[in-house]
């Protein structure tokens, strides 16, 4: 079977749960993924996944050899993964897969492409995770939170840096705060990080903090850092971010990729949302707060707002740890 992901990285990290699940459904599937060069490698250390291929849409070149290569595989199934609109570039790859079975979501207006329709079963403004799980029906697999919640896995080296990276000696809350969002309107002012640094550190004495940035944005995260008495730790590559989010006890972020590693790797966190977006994108499955605000923009989400949110995170994962 070919499951169709050639999108984003949050997108791929929502659809893992479901993706094991159906992989695991019956001992007769070999689950292969369809992945960009943008989230292939959440897919690094699995034990669910066959092959990963690697397509690029931006690039022309790459459209003839990926339908060679899918037409070759002689898949029997092939899964539509654009669960809420069509997408016309995956249109052309389930057709180039020459699948006997083409599966999706139904009532999107391109019913005809496929001959294994399943129903929606949510709200369409139910969380990702949800909209992506109605996908197992046609393997009539029913999936609870637990099943539909994210799944990564890293490797021994990969865990192993980021335990470095918060020090051997290190023996007080680990604290990650990721400073990039991707897009202009989730950017939080610099000095309202290192406020919340400043906050955490109050609490909590021994707090290590530890951020993360995007590499265009390595010098912002340096400046974060240094006035919030953390330091930041370099992130080549999604994987080393995902690493620090598994082994920290509480991840802050305005990112919904980092926010949906937490939810994988059920870490405490609070994930700061534009107006109507942590409905569908938020945390999944672990303790956390989304933290909303009523502006299309975080320019003037109140540092306040934030902090409450962290305390009552803290609190709650400190009851369910002990």
């Amino acid at each position: 079977m070919l499951f169709l992901r050639h999108d984003r990285a949050g997108d791929m990290i929502l659809s893992t749960g479901v993706m094991r699940a159906i992989a695991r459904s019956s001992s007769t599937i070999t689950l292969d993924v369809l992945a960009s060069p943008a989230n292939a490698s959440i897919l690094d250390a699995n034990d669910h996944v066959g092959d990963v291929i690697v397509f690029d849409k931006k690039k022309l070149a790459s459209y003839v050899p990926t339908a060679l290569r899918l037409r070759r595989a002689r898949y029997d199934a092939v899964i539509d993964c654009m669960v809420t609109a069509p997408s016309v570039t995956t249109l052309l790859l389930i057709l180039a897969s020459g699948a006997r079975h083409r599966i999706g979501i139904a009532g999107r207006g391109n019913d005809a492409a496929f001959n294994i329709l399943v129903p929606t079963t949510v709200a369409t403004d139910a969380h990702m995770v949800d909209r992506i799980a109605d996908l197992a029906q046609a393997f009539d697999v029913v999936l609870d939170t637990a099943m539909r919640r994210p799944v990564l896995a890293l490797t021994s080296p990969e865990r192993a840096r980021a335990e470095s990276a918060w020090g051997e000696s290190a023996a007080g809350r680990r604290v990650l705060i990721n400073v990039s969002a991707g897009t202009s309107e989730r950017v939080w002012s610099e000095d309202n990080y290192v406020a919340v640094m400043h906050h955490c550190r109050a609490a909590e004495p021994t707090t290590i903090v530890r951020i993360i940035a995007a590499p265009s944005e390595q010098a912002r995260g340096e400046r974060i850092a240094r006035g919030g008495g953390g330091s930041l730790v370099p992130t080549p590559s999604i994987r080393d971010a995902l690493a620090l989010v598994a082994t920290a006890d509480f991840v802050l972020t305005p990112d919904t990729s980092i926010a949906h590693a937490a939810s994988a790797f059920q870490r405490p966190s609070v994930v700061l949302f534009v107006r109507g977006k942590s409905e569908r994108w938020g945390l999944y499955g672990t303790i956390g707060e989304n933290v909303e605000h009523s502006e299309p923009t975080l320019d003037s989400l109140s540092v306040g707002r934030v902090t409450d949110a962290i305390d009552r995170v803290t609190a709650i994962a400190l009851v369910t740890r002990g």
